[in-house]
């Protein structure tokens, strides 16, 4: 497939927006299960992801300067989608005594993002059929 028409068909059409969307669903996860795992780690703070701040800052990311990389070795200038989402670490003094990780709040949080990750699937997975539809279409 050329690069003109593959340009146009994936990322004139939402797929970034929703590949985004994926991937900070998928690093808050990962963050959610550790603050789970670490729950008996002596001094751990939790961690978490602003989810509707790191949206917002895609979906309004359109007039930004954006280096283009030409070689792998290059370190991306600008606002970059290599770039991970901003991690907060909780320095609050609540919790269980050991640390500040809440295993009720972490288990919420789990089951919250849960359902973004589904929705954004979804999403993704409607965006495809509807190219598909396209494609199969006279």
């Amino acid at each position: 497939m050329s690069e003109v028409i593959k340009n146009i068909v994936f990322n004139k059409v939402g797929v970034p927006l929703y590949r985004s969307f994926l991937n900070m669903a998928s690093a808050r996860h990962k963050l959610i299960a550790g603050n789970l795992a670490n729950i008996s780690t002596p001094g751990y703070k939790s961690k978490d992801i602003d989810f509707h701040g790191e949206l917002n800052k895609v979906v309004n990311d359109k007039g930004h300067l954006k280096g283009k990389m030409t070689h792998a070795a290059h370190l991306p200038v600008g606002r970059s989608h290599l770039r991970g989402p901003d991690i907060i670490v909780n320095k609050s003094r609540n919790g269980n005594g050991i640390n500040n990780v809440d295993a009720d709040t972490e288990i919420a949080n789990l089951a919250q993002n849960q359902i973004y990750y589904s929705i954004g699937a979804r999403l993704l997975a409607g965006k495809f059929q509807g190219l598909r539809s396209a494609i199969k279409s006279k």
